[in-house]
C-alpha cells in the first residue's frame, strides 16, 4: 500500500512533543478527531510525528498518557481565511 504523506526530500521527520487537553486528547484517541489547528511556530510539516501528550490545566501537569500521529496533510496560515500563523494538521496513526 501506498503511503498517503511523503516526507519532503532531503529533510528527515521531526517529532513535535506538544500538549493536548483531556477533551480533545480523548477525541483523538478515539479516532473521533483527526485534525489538529496549532500555531505553526515548529515548522511543521508533513511526515513529521505529532506526540500529543494530554495535560490537565487543573492540575499543570502531563496525565502520562500520550499517542504519536503522523502529520499526513497541512493546510497552511493565510488561506482558506487562516491567519498566517495557524495550520490545520491533518494527522493518521
Amino acid at each position: 500500500m501506498e503511503k498517503p504523506w511523503t516526507i519532503e526530500k532531503d529533510r528527515t521527520e521531526k517529532v513535535h512533543s506538544i500538549k493536548c487537553w483531556p477533551k480533545q486528547f480523548d477525541a483523538v484517541f478515539s479516532g473521533r478527531k483527526r485534525y489538529e489547528v496549532r500555531k505553526n511556530d515548529r515548522d511543521y510539516r508533513v511526515g513529521d510525528i505529532l506526540n500529543l501528550r494530554e495535560w490537565d490545566p487543573k492540575t499543570g501537569q502531563y496525565t502520562g498518557r500520550s499517542i504519536a500521529m503522523r502529520i499526513s496533510y497541512m493546510t497552511e496560515g493565510g488561506t482558506f481565511g487562516l491567519p498566517k500563523d495557524i495550520c490545520v494538521l491533518g494527522l493518521s496513526l
